[in-house]
């Protein structure tokens, strides 16, 4: 048994050190997440709906599933000797997670202000910047958003 705790602690140990040109991007990422969850709460909090641990365990799952790419992404580059290759697709990844989490956060910070609040317009402007007019600057996020919204209406 003992041998076993020493193999995981290892193995994790190893792990760990490979993934440390990336942490920033990670601590960033728990960052993101983490704001995510407390403004999706706080949201549902401030319009009285029920606290769900479905909802929960789902955000967790997807975030755990997201670092686990990130990891796996940059191990494999780095495992290839391509390290540099690898860097870059993780900070594309994190600008998509920007991207999405970000408009999800500004959704739900709009919805726990006041409409009438300066507060409300600034993050009503921000969210109109952010889900309208960001992906025209980037042709892959408008295609995609466009291959997105065409597909809604086939299924």
């Amino acid at each position: 048994m003992d041998t076993l705790k020493f193999f995981v602690a290892s193995l994790f140990a190893n792990v760990t050190g490979m993934l440390f040109p990336i942490k920033n991007d990670i601590l960033g990422l728990v960052f993101l997440f983490s704001v995510n969850f407390l403004i999706g709460v706080l949201a549902d909090v401030s319009n009285h709906r029920e606290w769900s641990f479905r909802k929960a365990f789902r955000f967790f799952r997807d975030a755990a599933i997201y670092f686990v790419m990130i990891a796996s992404i940059y191990l494999l580059g780095y495992l290839k000797g391509e390290e540099g290759v690898a860097i870059h697709c993780v900070s594309f990844m994190i600008y998509v997670a920007i991207y999405f989490y970000g408009t999800n956060i500004l959704r739900n910070a709009r919805m726990i202000t006041s409409d009438r609040s300066t507060l409300f317009k600034i993050l009503d402007f921000l969210y109109y910047v952010m889900s309208l007019r960001v992906f025209e600057r980037y042709s892959y996020l408008k295609d995609y958003l466009e291959y997105e919204k065409s597909n809604k209406n086939i299924l």
